[in-house]
């Protein structure tokens, strides 16, 4: 009976061994990653353009589904 807790306690062991080596490996990945670019803010005239452009696949798409 003792036998069966042992090597379960061992899995156990290696699984937790296991998550904290990945933590290890995420935090020194987060800190070596280099910085990514920010987009330029927008200004208040972009935002209230129309982004909505109705070009020939467009068209065909709402011909094709009868919209």
């Amino acid at each position: 009976m003792s036998e069966k807790n042992e090597s379960k306690t061992g899995r156990r062991d290696l699984l937790r061994g296991a998550g904290t080596g990945a933590l290890l490996v995420a935090a020194a990945m987060a800190v070596g990653a280099p910085k990514r670019a920010m987009a330029k803010p927008e200004t208040k005239e972009e935002r209230k353009k129309s982004r909505y452009k109705e070009t020939d696949h467009v068209k065909r798409f709402y011909e094709t589904n009868r919209y």
